[in-house]
């Protein structure tokens, strides 16, 4: 991101705004929708994820992270937020411990269009921490820090979002056969 870009948007200039927003929305949109698999509140969030990056962009600093992640965080953020708001952010059902050690190589063979479909049908507290983990790479305690759980739950949910998605796949599979 140009630094001469953000300069002119702290200046209010509206066409460098307008350049920003278009540079970055529809990254910012599939990241959005990714987690909430809802056109309408994605969009929604969209909105509220741009009126805070220009609110908040005199706080944006170069030296400690890409402008895509800065702005990746805040949707993030927007859409945990609005979780909490509803009272739907409930993370607190512990899954059972042996499947910490759990390792999946079917999720390999896969192709990304299988994959995100696979994704999508996934209970949203394993979609979440599992797009956390793997797609904005957040640590276990950050993702604990997030949804006010501890990392050995964040785990256990990575391990049991993985075992869904392998037999999901399976199931897929098997369908396919018959």
């Amino acid at each position: 991101m140009s630094q001469d870009l953000i300069n002119n948007c702290l200046r209010n200039d509206r066409a460098a705004q307008k350049q920003l927003y278009h540079a970055h929305k529809q990254r910012l949109m599939a990241l959005i929708y990714r987690y909430t698999l809802e056109v309408n509140t994605a969009q929604d969030l969209l909105q509220e994820t741009f009126i805070l990056v220009f609110r908040k962009l005199d706080k944006y600093d170069a030296a400690k992270g890409s402008f895509e992640s800065w702005t990746a965080r805040i949707a993030i953020n927007k859409f945990l937020e609005m979780k909490r708001k509803k009272n739907e952010l409930s993370y607190g059902i512990e899954v059972e411990e042996h499947l910490l050690g759990y390792e999946n190589s079917v999720l390999d063979s896969m192709t990304i269009e299988e994959l995100r479909s696979l994704i999508a049908k996934l209970p949203e507290v394993h979609r979440v921490i599992l797009n956390l983990f793997y797609f904005e790479d957040y640590d276990h305690k950050e993702i604990g820090e997030l949804l006010n759980i501890a990392p050995s739950s964040s785990r256990s949910r990575l391990t049991r979002a993985r075992k869904l998605l392998e037999t999901n796949w399976n199931n897929l599979n098997v369908s396919k056969a018959l």
